[in-house]
């Protein structure tokens, strides 16, 4: 089912005792439910917009860009400042861009008709700008199954890039003849969330080392996590703590961020390969839930170049991320 509304166009699926709805500004999760329990802090996407980048894609870079300025095999990039209060630049560029709907895949029920349908593809050519001198295609799925929960699979291809021809325009670098590839990171914004106050949850993080921020949330160094607050590997009452932190020295293969609470103290599951997470105690939501964001690189790695991914020229990276509740 497809509905405009002032965050595009709303996608409803359906399968099992699983429901999401999925808004094409952004390629934005909007809710995910089980038997009617919220997995993530849900918005109203027909009359309002979503708090603190709620569900958002985040491309061609997740966390910060520092001083909203990166410097790229030599070439400097101004980028557009859309948080005032630390002067960075923000998750990217996609975050309210309009998706179109590619397909839908139906589910029959029991009766041989359709039913409201368990995945949704999208798409978004990013246009290359004086911010970013390449063009990607990106293409989100998201598919529901009634085992397995959410399945979030996100695909992007670099389809050429910008060369500088003019004054004051600046294009990609220029290596042997050809563009550089493209820098490029990705990541997602899910507040997962037990339906009672983070404070009452429990938490469990697997990362071994966590990264410090000064007070302009730009990377400050690395540490181990032993005996600090931000050492959530056995799990632990989330209480008073606030963290809005890059977690690393996670498992190589697929990790899980489980939090745990609320009726029936059932969890909600985090699950993605990334070699990095964010996890924000959601302040400005109230507490109501944590976000679990699963970075390919960490914050301003336009910068420093840290697990930086290069795409070149007709080149693709697929990053997939999964959320379930476990009784």
């Amino acid at each position: 089912m497809q509905h405009p509304s002032l965050n595009g166009e709303l996608i409803d699926l359906r399968a099992g005792d699983y429901e999401a709805r999925i808004a094409t500004s952004g390629a934005t999760l909007v809710h995910l439910r089980r038997q009617g329990r919220d997995l993530v802090i849900p918005f109203d996407a027909e009359t309002a917009l979503p708090g603190a980048w709620q569900g958002k894609t985040l491309i061609p870079w997740p966390n910060r860009i520092a001083d909203a300025h990166y410097t790229y095999r030599g070439v400097d990039y101004p980028v557009p400042c859309n948080e005032p209060e630390t002067g960075a630049a923000l998750h990217g560029l996609v975050g309210w861009t309009n998706f179109a709907v590619v397909s839908e895949t139906d589910a029959a029920d029991d009766a041989g008709g359709a039913a409201a349908p368990v995945a949704v593809t999208l798409a978004l050519s990013l246009p290359a700008s004086y911010a970013y001198p390449w063009t990607l295609d990106i293409i989100v799925l998201y598919a529901l199954d009634a085992r397995t929960g959410l399945t979030v699979t996100t695909t992007a291809t670099n389809a050429g890039a910008a060369i500088s021809t003019a004054v004051g325009v600046v294009g990609a670098p220029i290596e042997d003849g050809a563009p550089a590839p493209a820098p490029y990171g990705v990541s997602c914004h899910p507040y997962l969330t037990r339906s009672v106050p983070l404070d009452e949850c429990v938490l469990q993080v697997p990362a071994d080392r966590v990264l410090d921020v000064d007070t302009h949330m730009a990377p400050a160094g690395e540490r181990d996590v032993t005996g600090t607050d931000w050492d959530w590997r056995t799990g632990r009452l989330v209480g008073a703590t606030a963290t809005d932190n890059a977690y690393t020295g996670l498992p190589a293969d697929a990790w899980q961020v489980r939090l745990t609470g609320g009726e029936g103290e059932r969890s909600v599951v985090m699950s993605a390969a990334a070699p990095w997470v964010q996890v924000y105690s959601g302040e400005h939501l109230g507490r109501r839930g944590v976000a679990v964001e699963p970075m390919t690189c960490p914050p301003n790695a336009f910068n420093s170049g840290q697990d930086l991914i290069t795409l070149a020229a007709g080149q693709s990276h697929t990053f997939t991320w999964q959320l379930w509740e476990e009784d």
